[in-house]
């Protein structure tokens, strides 16, 4: 199985340039995987640089984690990250803490004030 990076996953979720190309490789080569961190980098990417808003990008990762060419690393880590996403949290940060819950691994300890008010997280001295 081959794997892609943030920059064709955001031509392939955001068209423009190098988008169809980004699609049918997709298509062709599926399925591929699709890293943590390039899922992470590429909501920021959409976020930051193309503007698109949360309620978009719900549904983008929503269409994405179901479909059959593409193959997200820890999918249900995935899917609770975007079902926090949706309430507010950040991606990247409840991507993170959704990863440490299924690893077993929490509390998990953040400086962030909005993860430190989710369950399994924890600002420390606070």
């Amino acid at each position: 199985m081959r794997s892609v990076d943030a920059s064709l996953l955001v031509a392939a979720l955001a068209g423009g340039p190098g988008g169809a190309a980004a699609e049918a490789f997709i298509r062709t080569e599926g399925p591929v995987w699709i890293s943590q961190v390039v899922l992470a980098e590429a909501v920021r990417v959409l976020e930051g640089g193309y503007g698109r808003t949360r309620d978009q990008l719900g549904l983008a990762l929503e269409r994405l984690l179901d479909n059959r060419d593409l193959v997200v690393d820890e999918p249900g880590s995935a899917r609770a990250a975007l079902a926090l996403y949706r309430q507010g949290l950040d991606f990247e940060d409840a991507l993170a803490l959704e990863t440490a819950r299924r690893a077993g691994h929490l509390p998990m300890a953040t400086l962030r004030t909005a993860l430190g008010g989710v369950a399994g997280a924890f600002i420390p001295g606070a």
